[in-house]
Formats: C-alpha cells, sequence, structure tokens
C-alpha cells in the first residue's frame, strides 16, 4: 500500500504465446494385427521415438465406452490451460457405501480356493460357486522402449469376441506420449451355449449352444462338428459331437443332454467347433452343488467309564466334509465342537458375527490355543471391519446392516468384546470403542422395564466400570428398583452377578461377596428362555465372571457344577450367543484351575458298517483329537478317567429328506403360475411365482427366525421381486444370492405368506430343494418342507 510503488489494478496487459511441444513429444508406435483369435496369442510390437519407460494396454472396447474412458493425452494434461476453478470432492461413498449395491456385486458367482469357500459357507454364499469369466484387460507392467521395436504378448481368452483397443503410455526424462490403435477379435466359428448357472447332484438338463460360421469360402453346406467335452462334475447323456450344416455367414443349433454328478463343484463344458484345419473353442461355467444346506452338528457328554460309542448318523459328500472327535478330561474338549457349530453357522446377524470371533480371544490365554494366535488377529480385524458400518449415530449397533435402530442388547455385547479385545493388545478403533461407551452411559442410566432390560443395564453399568468410570450411583439406583420389583427373585439372577462383579472392580468386596453367594448353576428358570437369555447363557455368563473376578469361590465350584452348566450342550440345547459365552467360561475355569493339558492316553477308532473298529491317528490339539473318514459310521473312545467328549460332523448330506418336519415352526413352498395355479412343470423362458408360507405353531409369536429358500437348478430369482414387506409383515433382513433367498423375521401363529419370482433359463428335470425355517436361538424350532422334482420342458 505505499503510494511510491502503487500501481492501479485496473492496467494491466495480455501478451499471447505458444509452447513449441514438439520437444517435449515421445513418438510411439504400436503394431497389431488387424484380425486376433480368440483364445489364442497376439503380439503388440511398439515403438518409442527415444528411450522411455512404457506401459501397453489392450482392454474391451465395450468396457471402455461403458467407463466412457478417453485413451491418455499426457502432454494434453500436463500443459493444459488453467483458470481459477474450484473443485469439489466427497468421501462419503467410500466412508459409507450402498450396501445394498455392495450386497448384489458380492453375491456374484465365481471360483474360490478353499479358503475362501470355507468363508463363504459363513456368508450364506454357495461354496462351489462357478467360475466366471475375466474382464478381457491386459496390462504389460512397466517395459522398456527405444527406437528398435519390441514386443508384449497377450492371451486373448477363448470367450471373448469383439473389438480391443490397444493403447501405449511412453514417459521419458523429459518428454512423455501416448498412442492407441484397434485390433478385431475374431474366431472362425462363434459358440454360444446357454448353461444354466446351478445344478444338484442327479439333475438332467438340456445344453443348447449356437454357432455361426464365419470362415470365408466354406460355402452353402458347410459341414462343422461341434464337440463337447465335461469335467468330472458332468456326464453327458447321448453323443458327446454333432455334424452341423452351416453356410457361410449363417447360423446352426445343436443340443446336449447332460446329467450332474454326485461330485459338488465348480464345473465347466467345453465345446469345440472344428471344420477342416479351422477350429474354435469356448468352455462354459457352472455350480453343481447339493440341494441341501451346509450344517454342523454334534453329539457330546461326560463318561465316567471313559469307555463309549458314538454314532455318526450324517452320510456327507466328501467335499467340505469334516468330521472330528475328540476327547479329555478337561471339560475345555468341548470348545471344539462348539467352535465348528459357530464358524459353520451361515446367518450374519451382529450377535453371531460376534461370537464366531469373541470366544477366540479369550480361548488366546490359554497356552494350549497360542499357536492359533495369527489367524484369531486376522478375524478380529475382519470383524471390526464389519462391525463399522453396523455402529449408529448413539454409538450403539444395529442388528443388521443396514439397520437404523439400535439393538440393546447386542450393542452391550460388542462392547463386552471390543473391551476384552482391548485389554488384550487388539487394535481396537478408538473412536468406536469411544462412541460405544457413550452408548453404555445412556443404557446404565436408562430405567430398567423388567428383569431382563435390568440384565443389560447391569452388564453396561459393569463395562463402564471396567472402563474405569466409577459408576456407584448407577449400581444403588439399579439395587433399589431390584429390590423395589423383585425382592424375592434378583439376588438368584445373573443380574446380581454382575453387579457382584462391579462392586468388586470398585473394591466394595463385601457387597460383591454378598451378591455374587445367591445365583446357582442350573437353578434358573428353564422356561425363562429369550433369544438372548437362556439357562445356558446366563449360567456361561455366571462361570466367567467367577473365574475372572472370584477365584476363590470359582475353587468352590466342585465338577459336579461344571457338568450342570455343559448339561444342555450335551442335550443339543445351545445357540450363538450360548456357545460363545460356554466357551469364555470353560476357558476362563481352565486357565484359572486346570492349566495346560496332560499327556492323556485316549485311543480313538472308528467302525464302517460291520467292519472292524479301526484306530485312527490322532493329534493334540490341544487335547487328543481324530478325524474320522466320511464313509465312518461310529466312533469309539476309550480313555484311562473319566472323559468329557465331543463327536462333530460338519458339511452337505448326500441324501434329499423326502418328510416334511415341524418343530415348532411350519413351512410350505410351492410355485404358481401366472393364473396362481400350483404347478410342478413349466416351459423353459417362462416366470414362476415362489410361494412360501410359514407360521408359528406354540407360541403366539417368535422372534429372529431364518427361512431360507434354496433354488432349483435352472431358476434364476428375479431380485426385484423379493420382498422385504408382505402384507403386515416386515422382514428385519432380506439376502437375496445367486442360488437362494434368505427372509429373517418374525413369525406369528397366523400364516405369513411371502412371494417372489424366478426365471425358468434350462429345460430338464431338477431337484426341488427342501425349504427351511428355524429359529436362530432355539434349535428346537424348525421346520422343512419336503424335497421334490420339477420339469421344466424345451421351447419349440
Amino acid at each position: 500500500d505505499s503510494p511510491e510503488i502503487y500501481v492501479s489494478p485496473l492496467s494491466y496487459a495480455v501478451a499471447p504465446f505458444t509452447i513449441d511441444r514438439s520437444k517435449r513429444r515421445v513418438d510411439v508406435a504400436i503394431e497389431v494385427p488387424e484380425v486376433a483369435r480368440p483364445g489364442k496369442p497376439m503380439s503388440i510390437a511398439y515403438t518409442a521415438s527415444q528411450r522411455a519407460r512404457m506401459a501397453i494396454f489392450a482392454v474391451d472396447e465395450g468396457i471402455l465406452q461403458v467407463a466412457r474412458y478417453r485413451t491418455p493425452r499426457p502432454l494434453e494434461h500436463f500443459l493444459q490451460k488453467r483458470a481459477l476453478e474450484v473443485g469439489t470432492q466427497q468421501m462419503v461413498d467410500l466412508i459409507l457405501p450402498e450396501y445394498a449395491l455392495i450386497r448384489e456385486l458380492s453375491a456374484s458367482g465365481g471360483g474360490m480356493a478353499d479358503e475362501a469357500m470355507a468363508m463363504a459357507l459363513g456368508r450364506n454364499l454357495n461354496p462351489f460357486a462357478r467360475k466366471v469369466d475375466k474382464a478381457v484387460a491386459f496390462w504389460s507392467g512397466i517395459v522398456e522402449g527405444g527406437p528398435e521395436q519390441r514386443s508384449v504378448t497377450f492371451d486373448v481368452p477363448e470367450s471373448f469376441s469383439g473389438r480391443l483397443r490397444v493403447m501405449a503410455v511412453a514417459v521419458a526424462d523429459t518428454a512423455m506420449g501416448a498412442s492407441q490403435t484397434h485390433t478385431l477379435v475374431r474366431g472362425p466359428f462363434v459358440i454360444s451355449p446357454n448353461v444354466l448357472t446351478v445344478a444338484a447332484p442327479g439333475d438332467e438338463f438340456d445344453v443348447t449352444v449356437g454357432l455361426a460360421n464365419l470362415v470365408e469360402g466354406s460355402g452353402e453346406q458347410a459341414a462343422i462338428t461341434l464337440t463337447a467335452e465335461a469335467s468330472e462334475h458332468i456326464e453327458i447323456i447321448g453323443e458327446n459331437a454333432v455334424t452341423l450344416t452351416v453356410a457361410e455367414g449363417g447360423e446352426g443349433r445343436a443340443e446336449f443332454r447332460l446329467r450332474a454328478r454326485k461330485r459338488p463343484g465348480a464345473a465347466s463344458i467345453g465345446f469345440t467347433a472344428r471344420m477342416g484345419e479351422e477350429d474354435s473353442r469356448i468352455t462354459a461355467t457352472l455350480s453343481v452343488r447339493p440341494a441341501v444346506p451346509y450344517m454342523a452338528s454334534f453329539a457330546s457328554g461326560y463318561e465316567e467309564d471313559a469307555e463309549l460309542e458314538v454314532a455318526l448318523p450324517r452320510r456327507l459328500y466328501p467335499q467340505l466334509a469334516e468330521q472330528q472327535a475328540s476327547a479329555s478330561g478337561s471339560p475345555l474338549v468341548l470348545v471344539d465342537g462348539l467352535n465348528n457349530y459357530l464358524e459353520n453357522f451361515p446367518h450374519g446377524c451382529t450377535e453371531q458375527v460376534v461370537s464366531q470371533v469373541f470366544p477366540l480371544i479369550g480361548l488366546m490365554q490359554h497356552p494350549g490355543f497360542a499357536g492359533e494366535a495369527e489367524q484369531t488377529y486376522k478375524k478380529v480385524e475382519v470383524l471390526i471391519n464389519r462391525l463399522r458400518p453396523r455402529q449408529l449415530a448413539d454409538g450403539g449397533f444395529s442388528l443388521w446392516p443396514g439397520g437404523r435402530s439400535t439393538a440393546d442388547f447386542p450393542s452391550v455385547y460388542v462392547m463386552h468384546f471390543l473391551t476384552d479385545a482391548r485389554e488384550q493388545g487388539y487394535a481396537v478403533p478408538g473412536a468406536m470403542y469411544s462412541r460405544g461407551l457413550g452408548y453404555l452411559r445412556s443404557v446404565a442410566a436408562r430405567a430398567a422395564t423388567d428383569l431382563e432390560s435390568a440384565r443389560v443395564r447391569a452388564g453396561a453399568i459393569y463395562l463402564l466400570t471396567r472402563s474405569g468410570e466409577v459408576t456407584t450411583n448407577e449400581l444403588v439406583h439399579l439395587q433399589e428398583w431390584l429390590q423395589t420389583r423383585y425382592k424375592k427373585r434378583w439376588r438368584k439372577d445373573l443380574v446380581a452377578v454382575y453387579m457382584a462383579a462391579t462392586y468388586q472392580l470398585l473394591k466394595k468386596e463385601a457387597d460383591a461377596n454378598s451378591l455374587v453367594s445367591g445365583y446357582r448353576i442350573g437353578s434358573g428358570e428353564a422356561d425363562a428362555y429369550t433369544d438372548f437369555h437362556s439357562p445356558l447363557t446366563r449360567d456361561a455368563q455366571y462361570l466367567y465372571l467367577l473365574a475372572r473376578h472370584f477365584p476363590q469361590q470359582l475353587r468352590a465350584l466342585e465338577g459336579q457344577g461344571i457338568r450342570e452348566l455343559v448339561e444342555p450342550v450335551f442335550g443339543g440345547r445351545y445357540n450363538t450367543i450360548g456357545s460363545a459365552y460356554t466357551i469364555l467360561a470353560l476357558g476362563a475355569y481352565s486357565r484359572a484351575l486346570l492349566g495346560p493339558v496332560a499327556h492323556e492316553q485316549i485311543a480313538i477308532s472308528e467302525r464302517v458298517g460291520g467292519a472292524a473298529a479301526k484306530r485312527l491317528d490322532a493329534e493334540r490339539t490341544p487335547f487328543v483329537s481324530a478325524r474320522p473318514s466320511v464313509a465312518a459310521t461310529e466312533v469309539a473312545i476309550k480313555g484311562d478317567k473319566p472323559l468329557f467328549f465331543q463327536v462333530s460332523q460338519v458339511g452337505f448330506d448326500r441324501e434329499l429328506p423326502h418328510q416334511a418336519v415341524s418343530r415348532g415352526l411350519e413351512i410350505q413352498r410351492d410355485y404358481l403360475d401366472e393364473n396362481g395355479k400350483a404347478i410342478t412343470a413349466l416351459q423353459q423362458g417362462a416366470e414362476v411365482t415362489v410361494r412360501l408360507r410359514v407360521r408359528a405353531l406354540e407360541r403366539e409369536r417368535l422372534s429372529n427366525v431364518a427361512v431360507v429358500d434354496l433354488l432349483p437348478g435352472g431358476f434364476e430369482v428375479i431380485r426385484s421381486s423379493v420382498p422385504r414387506q408382505a402384507s403386515h409383515w416386515r422382514a428385519d433382513y432380506v439376502d437375496i444370492r445367486e442360488d437362494r433367498v434368505v427372509f429373517y423375521g418374525s413369525f406369528g401363529s397366523n400364516v405369513t405368506e411371502l412371494r417372489y419370482r424366478a426365471k425358468l433359463t434350462a429345460a430338464g428335470e431338477f431337484s426341488v430343494p427342501p425349504a427351511y425355517a428355524e429359529a436362530m436361538y432355539n434349535r428346537s424350532v424348525y421346520a422343512r418342507s419336503v424335497a421334490e422334482l420339477f420339469s421344466v420342458s424345451a421351447t419349440e
């Protein structure tokens, strides 16, 4: 602002000038054949006017058109005219992606390695998903370029036919350049198979193949041989080769009949067209998967005589089957069966995904499980990433992905997991934990309405105290309310145990000991059974808190008390939350009192039918454990002292159920034509309405019910037709996959009818998988429809 140097801003001058870019340009040349063959190598030759580092691309032109992609012009980008401008960016789509779109994309098929197949089982995915064609996109990596001609080779996929854009970008020390050209990928024949995506063992189906003749000069009577070759999962019925007469530029059609073998997996069918020296090949894929869901079951118990025989009632496909028998004098051996059950549980509400991982961090403190530490760290990391989008604005967590309301007990349960994980050194996001503490404070200050909500409130107060907060006022208010409402009951309930543990953390030992002494394992009300609070769940939490905060009382707990705790496990009365807390409790109990497992003398044998027993090779993991073959029908276990044992079977059953089952639930499924008539046959290309009817039999209402409807082979679900709401019923969550639809919700004694549509994409005779319904937190409540057949006739 000095007057000596001030210049009026209204006075200025402009002088245009241009820049010669020739010294900054690398001239790039690319040579490709005008026509390339599918399934054959294609050579891309390239040169540059000076020494440069280069990248060569070859991409399907269709992909580039959809993406509106432009070939790079590096000089124009870096030397472009600039104007005063404002750029706006946002990250919301990366932080909070549209879940429905991600779910739809992740549900499509794809080849899987063994580990990925196992992970798919826990997400209601088909583990035998077909291999799909990869996008046609080649990148050479960084290569050296110069005046001398060099080349790279691209193996054109046999499934591709169309136009490729070939691009090259070169960068030298002081210059850069780019170039593009095109090539047409076309074989002598175009083979177009119409293959269904999923089939079940035993299904018979037709595959139609279109064949176009592009061989120049082949004439009007060109004889072309079309051959089909199937992988081990498929057998061809009848001739596998036909001769078609297809004129030049014309099209022909062939049909093959196939049958899915009893060998699940990602199947493939190769088609080869040949005329003289000209040939083309293409491979189509499909999934052969059993018409039943993947299931985990196990038998367990305690044997004073240390000698027992356990039947293996299920006959499983060897693919993805796992059978295990374990025994020990320690009740911790039951962890193997419970872990198998949790790991293979197919549904994914917030409590269930936490229950699959939470017990593992408790076991890491036991020396026998130290070898699984690295795998557990990875599982904790994956779980925390799954929990991020479920945490809502109040710090609590929704029960399902995309939910808008906070679920109280699951939220406190998540915070229990995060607290334990944090204390053991796992990476817990500070923001997630801090927001969760805010939610716990709101629960701790909230008035309880019944004994169940009081347990949730007591759990929140306990976790806040473990985080370092003083919660004396909250404890006093809760105790006064309980004394008023449940004077004769509350000291015998789990709520008193959580309050005792909190008093112990606050160094009020007298109050703590007074409260904890009132609870007894096995004395809970058997009829007081809710989704998250069963007798097993409450007893397991009691033992966990006892081992953590009251070691003296734990030592006074005799072996009979432990056997009473696991009695529901022996009887099959367990669920995900009960299993998780049981593993935590047994781990804490064994760590506090039993220590490392001794070298026990235990023999495990298997028997196949009436054959003699065969001793199995056993390993210590950390208990004596063996893996019976899928052919085994019985397992024998013998030791030298009383034993806890578990025998688990996980896999796909070979036999389809042919009788309906109704245990507290009833489910019926039929297929309707356009007139609403139930049918078992229809024509290919038509649409069918799938009707599911579900009702509760013994209660007015059942919550947290999963309805799983596997589709027959050749059926393709029309996603837009799957309802979230039907009349007055609304789903908690709906999961749509390539081969199934899963509904989650509550069902009453009145029939709830769910409808959606599917398209019939292939002709044949198909097994109709049974429809399943189960109460996810009460394993004694389930239903199953019968397996049937559906016939699809070919179009004229």
